[in-house]
């Protein structure tokens, strides 16, 4: 563990060891791994933390796998653990490497698909503990990363930032996950081009040198994007999330991140587009849709059939009954949805305001119960927490 840096911030830094080193130790304590692993932005030297008042606080979590001895992990367990670690430090931990642990263990299972997330476990990833299986893993270019993999990164920043929107409280979170959805479009531009790093701050220089020579039609519409990519990047790596008006940057960034998407999009899956209603259409009917994935098969019906697994045995939940459409994948049908409820906010002066043809059209999709309110911000609201539970519960 010496020598390991997990922020830009040397003070920060050295206060932070002491943390991981313990969290290491009780690791090893309670589940007997065969081996640690240190992965996302901790294990970059990038995180994001923010000092007062001599307390630290937390806004990237820490990301771990674990390679187990001889038995599965017990997801209860694992989750009691990163709960009361989380209570006990402030420090959010997130554990995974059930199924990844059968493909470093496995020597056959070890040629991983070219994604981002294989692409930082092998190259920007550190082993902590035991026996380092990153080693093992097949090399491979990020040229090799499908594009694909930057429209997913977007479909992912939106939904997950939208859980921190607050726009009669913004917080440093809110901030946090707004930038978040810049460096996603940054980053899905620089994949187009077939260019990937795991470090935040190389892709950022790649970027800005990029960016003017390969994006002409972007730099016109949104020409302050490489600007905001700069200062995305000194907000993060400094741990200080403060911007003047984080509402209109938020609303700032969504339409960059309108623009980048509706691009990708036609270049990536021929798709264009007036509104999101009739992008959710073509989308979920395009004929190549299965073949968008991060799982090894692309018939539906098995991808469906993952989903299902997961949704029960990890998150102890069972599909409605009245689930149909079993010739889309359903993480596709959740993912046409994230731009609905994303893009269905606009502001005029100091008001909010909801494209309710938007809201409706996520109905359509058949998880999603409808709230009887009066108040179109509570619908909003439940409507954006349903597509969130069953995000997280089945997109791979």
């Amino acid at each position: 563990m010496e020598g390991l840096k997990f922020t830009e911030n040397p003070v920060i830094n050295k206060k932070i060891a002491p943390l991981i080193e313990s969290l290491r130790s009780e690791l090893i304590e309670h589940f007997h791994p065969k081996s640690i692993i240190l992965s996302g932005s901790f294990a970059r030297g990038e995180a994001t933390v923010i000092e007062k008042e001599g307390k630290l606080k937390f806004l990237s979590d820490c990301e771990i796998i674990l390679i187990p001895n001889w038995y599965i992990f017990k997801r209860n367990k694992i989750s009691n653990f990163c709960e009361d670690f989380f209570n006990r430090t402030g420090l959010k931990v997130d554990i995974s490497g059930t199924i990844l642990s059968f493909q470093l263990l496995v020597p056959f299972l070890r040629n991983l698909k070219p994604t981002i997330n294989n692409y930082d476990l092998k190259y920007g990833s550190k082993t902590i503990y035991g026996r380092d299986y990153l080693k093992r893993l097949k090399d491979f270019k990020s040229e090799d990363i499908p594009l694909w993999e930057g429209i997913r990164l977007l479909f992912n920043r939106m939904i997950e930032a939208l859980e921190y929107f607050s726009p009669r409280n913004p917080t440093e979170e809110m901030v946090f996950w707004t930038d978040k959805i810049v460096l996603a479009c940054q980053d899905t531009l620089l994949l187009s081009l077939g260019k990937y790093h795991p470090s935040f701050k190389i892709r950022n220089k790649m970027f800005l040198s990029s960016f003017p020579k390969h994006f002409g039609e972007l730099k016109d519409k949104i020409p302050n994007l490489p600007k905001i990519t700069v200062e995305v990047m000194n907000r993060k790596l400094r741990g200080d999330m403060n911007v003047n008006e984080p509402v209109e940057y938020w609303f700032e960034v969504a339409e960059i991140c309108d623009e980048v998407f509706r691009y990708i999009i036609a270049k990536d899956m021929r798709i264009k587009f007036g509104d999101y209603l009739e992008f959710q259409e073509k989308y979920i009917n395009h004929p190549n849709l299965n073949r968008y994935t991060q799982l090894p098969f692309g018939n539906a019906f098995c991808q469906n059939l993952w989903s299902g697994v997961k949704r029960i045995f990890v998150h102890n939940k069972f599909f409605p009954l009245n689930v149909h459409k079993l010739h889309i994948p359903w993480a596709h049908l959740i993912y046409s949805t994230i731009p609905l409820i994303y893009f269905s906010l606009s502001r005029t002066e100091n008001e909010i305001n909801i494209n309710k043809k938007y809201l409706n059209q996520v109905l359509n999709i058949p998880f999603f119960k409808k709230k009887k309110s009066d108040n179109l911000i509570e619908e909003w609201e439940f409507m954006k927490n349903q597509i969130i539970q069953y995000w997280r519960q089945i997109c791979w």
